[in-house]
């Protein structure tokens, strides 16, 4: 945690219901350092891109039959997820902290470190997946996987056999009958997993039992995941996260931060992903207390965020806002086209706009929500109005 705006106190110029009216793009290049490249290369993030649309499709709520259904089936663990350690292996990316989510006869992109035979798993029914194969740079490849039509609604395993061992990822593609026009997000944020004196791992599990009762289309975690970043805590961060029902997008915080580990367990720390009509933009605030850093998350935040700009909403989930984060990247996302709505935790706290805390652009709503390490979580309606903040829960 840190002292929130300290050198920053403005009137609140938005809040969060309101909705910042589109602007044009102003195309932005960075500059990229070598070894921020070769991290983003090493994990995919050029092989990332949003499921595609189906037209002609039509819409449910997430009432319906289909999708209660859908939400209360158990997933199985098929194969075995990752490698005997947890972390990824052939499958980099989608994973069970950066799932697909497709419709019957959709498509999605999977990055992989080797080509290879690819099929989905659930049930103890093995789909084949059609794929067009990509060589990426760093050696990656990428498979954009054609889901069967009669693939059933709900989670699925991933599963790739390449050079005579098989790697299989749970809840990796989630199967949806439709996609919505209004839905439910679930945000958590520093669950801190390994906090010594708390029982961190108890009240995750609480907090995603009240996620699996609630009518969340899926959820998202905006780092401190983790308290000290150690592979021996994500590890029961995975197991805790795996008794999730619904996809679980998660970001990178401060404490998350030892050498590569999340990387090792997670891949791309800058993604986007699309359900329906709607974007989200997952990005990396570790190196943001400096302006304008020039690194390769600036010019992959200006590519994501033209990329979405088709979309009804797009909404950013990042662990931490701060004024002084860097100035290219603010530009992007908050001047340029702000985007809707910014989802973070890192206070512990929910914000207080008569205090200064505001978006300073006064752009862009934020919302950020309090701790999930002492029971806290919020539910966001996704409307035809825009993104709606539901008060704070909390869990027992």
């Amino acid at each position: 945690m840190s002292t929130f705006w300290s050198a920053v106190a403005m009137p609140p110029l938005f809040f969060a219901g309101a909705m910042p009216r589109r602007r044009e793009v102003q195309p932005a290049k960075a500059d990229k350092l070598r070894e921020q490249m070769r991290s983003q290369i090493q994990f995919g993030n050029e092989g990332q891109v949003p499921p595609r649309r189906e037209k002609g499709r039509g819409m449910w709520t997430c009432r319906t039959p289909f999708v209660l259904a859908a939400l209360l089936i158990l997933f199985p663990l098929s194969g075995h997820a990752r490698d005997a350690s947890g972390t990824l292996d052939l499958l980099i990316t989608p994973n069970n902290g950066m799932p697909a989510m497709v419709t019957p006869g959709g498509a999605f992109d999977a990055v992989l470190r080797e080509k290879g035979e690819l099929r989905m798993l659930r049930d103890g029914k093995a789909l084949p997946l059609t794929a067009e194969w990509t060589d990426l740079p760093g050696g990656r490849f990428r498979a954009h996987c054609t889901v069967p039509a009669g693939a059933v609604v709900g989670a699925w395993s991933l599963e790739c056999a390449a050079g005579g061992k098989t790697d299989a990822t749970v809840r990796a593609v989630f199967v949806f009958a439709e996609f919505p026009e209004y839905y439910i997000i679930a945000h958590l944020s520093d669950v801190h997993i390994g906090f010594d004196g708390v029982p961190a791992e108890e009240t995750f599990r609480k907090t995603v039992s009240a996620v699996n009762d609630s009518d969340a289309a899926f959820a998202v975690i905006t780092g401190d995941l983790t308290h000290g970043g150690t592979p021996d805590q994500f590890r029961k961060l995975l197991e805790v996260m795996d008794t999730c029902m619904v996809p679980t997008f998660v970001t990178t915080g401060n404490h998350d931060r030892d050498g590569q580990v999340y990387e090792n367990f997670f891949g791309p720390l800058t993604y986007r992903f699309t359900l329906g009509r709607d974007g989200y933009l997952a990005f990396d605030t570790k190196d943001f207390m400096v302006a304008d850093s020039l690194g390769v998350q600036d010019g992959l935040l200006c590519e994501y965020r033209r990329e979405l700009k088709p979309c009804r909403w797009v909404i950013g989930l990042a662990h931490r806002y701060e004024p002084m984060m860097g100035m290219r990247a603010q530009l992007t996302l908050f001047v340029d086209d702000p985007l809707d709505l910014l989802l973070f935790g890192h206070i512990h706290r929910e914000l207080n706009p008569d205090k200064g805390e505001v978006m300073p652009w006064g752009t862009t709503p934020m919302v950020a929500v309090p701790a999930e390490r002492d029971g806290k979580y919020r539910l966001i309606d996704i409307t035809a109005q825009g993104p709606r903040p539901r008060p704070v829960s909390e869990v027992k």
